[in-house]
């Protein structure tokens, strides 16, 4: 079954994606700066309030992907105390000089914990060689990893899906399920069935496009969500009635 993951900065926002049909949230703070690690206290009342499962953004700050030692060492007290409240995904997007995951941070994680998973978010896309880094982490013990078609011209499927959807399918054919793929970036009710019908990706990550207004500093609106989510579940069934149908 298809995955909807909504992006959520507060406890009034995951409540309304739960309520909306999603089937687990991010959680972050200060969503309008791509979002850096929530606080303890947002963790604990949104474990508290909703069901669906969570992961939690690891980011100390904005300044950049690239990790000093001290966002390293804070990660991993971050990572500790969220293991505390009961807390097992996080997700990444700490990258080398060469757009590769960083490899640093990750040994370290998996040398301090044992039982999380970790998740990549969309930092990598800048990599001249994306095999290679789906790769990597793929070798670095990465679950899932999130997929907009952005790249040094930052593109993605809020400018114009068609001119990303083939490298989207190209990345999916290479994975080829060796790792979970999650559509991002732009993502609406609107243009949703296209990009299923053209990836064949049915797990997909929503931050501003189940907002209203359309914008990161705009509450989860659960209406929007539950749009999404019928469309989502809608065209999953019949692409999986028309796939059994050709392999009769």
């Amino acid at each position: 079954m298809p995955n909807l993951e909504i992006i959520v900065d507060t406890v009034e926002d995951a409540i309304a994606a739960e309520k909306g049909g999603a089937t687990q949230v991010v959680v972050v703070s200060h969503y309008p700066s791509t979002g850096i690690t929530p606080s303890y206290g947002l963790v604990a009342r949104i474990r508290d309030k909703i069901k669906i499962p969570m992961t939690i953004l690891i980011r100390p700050n904005t300044r950049s992907s690239i990790p000093t030692e001290e966002d390293i060492e804070t990660s991993l007290t971050d990572i500790e105390i969220f293991k505390s409240l009961g807390m097992n995904d996080f997700l990444l997007g700490f990258i080398d000089q060469f757009n590769n995951p960083h490899g640093e941070t990750i040994r370290a994680i998996h040398s301090q914990f044992n039982g999380i998973r970790i998740h990549s978010n969309t930092a990598w896309e800048g990599s001249n060689n994306f095999s290679e880094t789906i790769d990597n982490l793929i070798k670095a013990g990465y679950y899932s990893v999130r997929m907009g078609g952005r790249n040094t011209s930052n593109l993605g499927f809020h400018t114009d899906a068609s001119r990303v959807v083939a490298k989207i399918s190209t990345i999916k054919d290479y994975i080829h399920e060796r790792i979970m793929l999650y559509l991002t970036g732009g993502i609406t009710a609107t243009n949703l069935p296209y990009l299923m019908m053209k990836t064949h990706v049915y797990n997909i990550q929503v931050g501003r496009g189940v907002r209203t207004p359309n914008n990161s500093f705009s509450p989860v609106n659960s209406n929007k969500v539950s749009q999404i989510s019928h469309v989502l579940n809608a065209l999953y069934e019949e692409i999986e009635i028309s796939n059994s149908d050709i392999n009769q």
